[in-house]
């Protein structure tokens, strides 16, 4: 599906603690004090969790988004994450009010233009995890079965999902704006697939 087709889509439904994020909450100020090696060490947990090395990495969090490169040369910081989002475009709110096509070109601008095919680490990727989607390679998501994912949540009351989910209440908070992310990111990257994961980010403590 055209990306400007499946935003208009979007359009018409709104007018127009993850400790990951608290492990990163400093990047903001640091991020151009980066040395390659201390990406790289950043970046050895992440490996380790099967994640291909030669992704790109966004890290949704609460409060920030995290790009990592796979060039291992820069460490890229949006300072507005899940909160924010939530809050700014009112994803939390009923189908018709959320402004979901307005939160993914906001996004695309604050990607950086490097992006390519990328993971995606964060919470509310349990639902795609626990969908009927068969994954490339049991990795990979491809783009066109995500676009229909993504909007047949993005029609769905919040009740509903917990419904669906009831051990998981507050991941199901950050299903919409993770999925705004994932669209930027898809966009902006032309990828036609991406690798979604909920990395535990004990494995980070002290890398930042």
């Amino acid at each position: 599906m055209h990306n400007d087709k499946y935003m208009r889509k979007l359009d018409t439904l709104g007018q127009e603690k993850n400790e990951l994020s608290d492990l990163l909450a400093d990047s903001t100020v640091h991020a151009e004090h980066r040395t390659e090696d201390h990406l790289a060490a950043l970046k050895k947990p992440v490996w380790a969790a099967g994640i291909p090395n030669h992704l790109d990495i966004i890290h949704v969090g609460e409060n920030h988004i995290h790009i990592l490169s796979s060039s291992l040369e820069t460490l890229h910081v949006i300072p507005n994450g899940i909160l924010d989002l939530n809050h700014q475009f009112n994803l939390r709110r009923a189908p018709n009010q959320r402004q979901i096509a307005l939160c993914i070109k906001w996004l695309s601008c604050r990607l950086p233009p490097t992006l390519q095919t990328f993971a995606c680490i964060g919470r509310g990727l349990h639902a795609l995890q626990q969908s009927a989607i068969e994954l490339e390679q049991d990795r990979y998501c491809l783009r066109e079965d995500f676009l229909l994912f993504a909007q047949q949540l993005a029609l769905q009351e919040f009740h509903t999902f917990a419904a669906n989910s009831p051990s998981k209440p507050v991941w199901v908070q950050e299903i919409i704006a993770l999925h705004c992310v994932i669209l930027a990111g898809l966009f902006k990257s032309g990828a036609s697939k991406f690798m979604p994961h909920t990395l535990e980010s004990n494995s980070l403590t002290g890398l930042i």
